[in-house]
Order: structure tokens, then sequence, then C-alpha cells
């Protein structure tokens, strides 16, 4: 059978960064590893021989500033998804700012857009700011920029930013004092340089089927981390999401390579890459739905769920094969500063603690976002890193790469729920409830579950609300009736009872993740 990939643009989220290696190299492992067991069903991934969760791992000041933007990202995504359902317009940027989001608009906004702004301040506090330029503005600038910048990669220029205020435009240029600053033609769009160190390609050990995030892979020996379990949702085909730079396609990937014996347990082989976004599928019948986010040698996983668009100011972890070695755990703390807009589409971030972002071996491997339950959301894999510099390649242009990929989860499904208890007090709570769209355009829309005590809903908005003894039914509102594909809509309420989070959710009929 003959896979056609498919490539759809999106509007992506412009940022800015801070600064840059891509993540390969061989990697040292046992010759001759026990292979490691495939997990359960838990979803925070614990072992009997340690009994420990990603929630466990992350310190404990970068886990609580990570699960409290949870409602962040809800409402940004909400306000995304009506920007994107019309034209670019005045649109500069959007991101998590504190604890607020922030949205750069040059302009006034259009009604639609302030209307989700309006919803979405419901779940979290957002913020609209002027902007000098919007987003069509500088890309127009940067398209006369970039190929300056372009021409000669022994200069000092290596980037072209657009600043997520719409402020303008910063061009990234190498600390080496010697090396030669290229002219820039005049765009009418502000424009300032910044020194940056540039980033640099990166490159766990053993596992069995099915095949987890976080292993590390090789031809042979082991140079990458695999990223994510993926399956086409048309097909069910199965795949390994990493990194275009490790290997070249068609040829074998393995795991448990033995270098006493020169064999290694065969996962499958390269089938579809993507040279500029540095993204490559391996073939495998058995992608895993979980990720290794402990030490090399130890079987701490967690559980993915679906994926996250990423937003400037969001934090991220990386599960990388050697800082697993190095550091017997995952880099937390990275914080996205920039979404580039060009044909890279890569997207930066800065380790907030001025730790290493990544090593060589740390290529390909998963960056992700982790809920507070425990699991986890696919955001992207790993690429480059300088220092505490760090590049990746998020999930959303790794869709756009191969058509309707997601993560391989214990529930197939199309739909993802985010339940967020936005206060509570000594007989009550708030809730804010954001459904996300993995399938198809919905038009109408019922969203059910069942609340686990005597939890009475008092208040309510955004949707249509009835609720049976425990059961509960939301329906749209004839304003947000819509969910596009990679769409997401809120609504809230207002209730009597301990906050509780239901399970399952259901929507239309659907059992959700």
């Amino acid at each position: 059978m003959t896979q056609t990939w498919n490539a759809t643009r999106r509007s992506v989220v412009a940022g800015v960064l801070l600064g840059t290696t891509v993540v390969v190299g061989p990697l040292t492992a046992p010759s001759n590893a026990a292979p490691s067991q495939p997990f359960g069903t838990s979803a925070t991934a614990p072992t009997a021989e340690n009994d420990r969760s990603i929630l466990d791992l992350i310190p404990a000041q970068a886990r609580d500033r990570m699960l409290a933007q949870a409602p962040l990202v809800d409402a940004a995504n909400v306000v995304r998804t009506a920007v994107e359902a019309g034209a670019p317009r005045g649109y500069a940027g959007i991101g998590l700012v504190d604890d607020h989001v922030t949205l750069w608009w040059k302009g006034t906004l259009p009604g639609e857009v302030a209307a989700a702004v309006a919803t979405a301040r419901r779940t979290a506090p957002v913020e609209v700011v002027g902007a000098t330029y919007s987003r069509t503005e500088l890309k127009k600038a940067a398209a006369k920029i970039t190929p300056v910048v372009d021409a000669d990669p022994k200069d000092a220029a290596h980037a072209v930013r657009l600043r997520t205020d719409g402020s303008g435009i910063e061009v990234a240029v190498d600390p080496k004092i010697s090396a030669r600053q290229p002219k820039l033609p005049a765009t009418g769009v502000s424009t300032r340089t910044v020194v940056r160190q540039r980033m640099v390609e990166r490159s766990r050990y053993n596992d069995s089927a099915p095949y987890d995030g976080g292993i590390g892979i090789g031809l042979t020996t082991y140079a990458c981390t695999a990223g994510f379990g993926v399956r086409n949702h048309t097909t069910n085909v199965g795949y390994l999401l990493t990194a275009e730079h490790c290997g070249p396609i068609g040829q074998p990937w393995h795991v448990g390579w033995n270098t006493n014996t020169n064999t290694g347990t065969l996962i499958g082989y390269g089938v579809a890459s993507n040279d500029d976004h540095d993204t490559m599928l391996v073939s495998t019948s058995s992608p895993g739905s979980h990720i290794y986010v402990g030490g090399q040698n130890d079987e701490v996983r967690a559980q993915v769920t679906g994926w996250t668009e990423v937003f400037p100011g969001q934090l991220l972890c990386q599960s990388g094969y050697t800082s697993a070695g190095e550091i017997g755990g995952p880099v937390c703390n990275l914080r996205v500063d920039f979404h580039y807009d060009d044909i890279e589409d890569l997207v930066e971030a800065t380790q907030l603690d001025g730790d290493e972002s990544a090593r060589g071996g740390d290529s390909g491997g998963p960056v992700y976002y982790v809920n507070a339950n425990g699991t986890v959301l696919a955001a992207g894999t790993t690429t480059r890193s300088a220092g505490p510099g760090f590049g990746f390649q998020d999930f959303a242009t790794a869709r756009d790469d191969y058509g309707d990929i997601r993560p391989a989860t214990a529930l197939a499904s199309t739909c993802r729920v985010s339940y967020v208890v936005t206060n509570s007090w000594g007989t009550g709570f708030n809730a804010s409830v954001t459904v996300y769209n993995d399938g198809p355009a919905v038009n109408g829309w019922s969203l059910g579950w069942t609340f686990p005590g005597s939890q009475l809903i008092q208040g309510h908005w955004n949707g249509v609300f009835q609720q049976t003894g425990a059961a509960v039914t939301v329906g749209n509102e004839s304003h947000n009736a819509s969910i596009p594909t990679n769409g997401a809509v809120s609504f809230g309420f207002t209730a009597d009872g301990s906050p509780a989070v239901p399970v399952p959710f259901t929507l239309n009929g659907t059992t959700c993740n």
C-alpha cells in the first residue's frame, strides 16, 4: 500500500527566544541489558521497583508552576481557535505571561475574537494588548531578511524571529567577535540584532514491543531517542516519531543492540521524513502509549493521553535518553520562548535554571506537557540545544507533515477534555471544562459525565446544562455549536459538594481522553 502524506498549513503561534545544538552521537549502553517489559495501564505509570511517577521526578517548584498553567493553556486554545477560524487581520501573537494569557493585536478585535476572549476569561485571565505590527506584516518583512541571513552560513547572523508582541523582528547573531554581520535590507519594520549562540543537533536503552517514547534507538548502536508512539487515524498504521537527522529513510531501526553479538531487536524502518522540520516516522506494528521519564535503566513511565499546541511562556519537559543517564530523570522548566515562522517551523525554549537543556543522543526524544494526574501530552520532539537553549519541533507541525497522526493512547479517541477546578471552598467549587476536538469538525455537541458523589450544579455559563442525579449533560449554545478540527471550546459551572474530577467524559457518545 502506498501512503500519501498530507501537507496542510496552519496558523502558528509566533514568539521570541533566548539561546541554541542538533542532539546526535553514539550513546553508551550496556551490551547485553535485559529487555524491558511492556507497561500496564496505570495513568501515572509507577513501577514495583520504585513506585514513582513523573510528578515525583520534577522539582516541586517547577512542577507546581507547570500544573498551574493548565487553565492558561485551555484559555489560550479557545482564543487560538477563534483566531484561526478567520483571516489573520491584526493578529500578532498569543502567549502565557506570568499568571495570565496575553493576546497581541493591531487594531480593533473582530467580534468573534472578542467573544472568544470573553469566554476564555471565565477560565483564566486574558489580557489584550495593542501591537505595532500584525503577524502578516512581520512575515512580509521577514521574507526580505531571511534570504540575506541564509546566504552565508559562516557569517554571524543565523536566525530571523518575529516577536510575539508584534513589536518587530529580531535577527540572532553568533557571539563570536570575529564573525561578520551581513547588511540587512530595509523593510519598514523595526529590526534589531540579538546575540544568541547557535544550536547544534543532538542525537533509552532497552525496550520491547509496544515501543514507548524515550527509548534509545539506532541503526545499530544508539544515536537518538524515540519521541512518541503514533498512529495514522485513517489507516491505524503505527509508527515511532523521532528526528529526521538521526538517520536515512529506508534503513532499519533497532533497540537493545548487543555489541557482543552485533544483533538487536528490529523496531521497523524509516518510512517518511521532513528534512526542513527534522521529523521522521519509523514503522512499527506496536507503537506504545507511554514515554520513559526516569533514568536509563529504570521503568518509570508516564501515560500519553493526547497532544497539545504550544505557546510562548508555556513550561514543558523533555526525556532524552542521554539526559536520563546523566540526571536520572527528565529535563523540565523548559519555557517556550519562540516559534519560528520559516521553512523549519522550529520552536525554541530556555531551561530556566541555566542547566543543560539536552545532550548528545537526546535528538528525537519526547517533549511534553505534564497533567495534574501524572499523564502527559505530546508537545514535540527534540532537535537542537546550546547550553540552556533548547530547540524542538512541535507535534502540530508533525501532524502537518504526515496527515492525521495522533499519539498512540490507551483509549483511541477523537476528543480530549481538560477539567480544571478554578476555585473551591468548604461547600462547593468552580470548574472550567475545555473540549478539544481531534477528529472531523463538529457542528452541534453534547458532553456528558457522571459525578462521583453528590455534587450539584448551581450555576453555569457557555453551555446548556441538564443534571439528573449524578449524571450531567452539557449541550452547545447557538454561538459555540462548531468545534473545528484541532479546535477547542470551553464552558464552566459552579457546584455544591467536593471538587472531585468525574470520569469518563463522552462527546456526542464518544468517550474522550
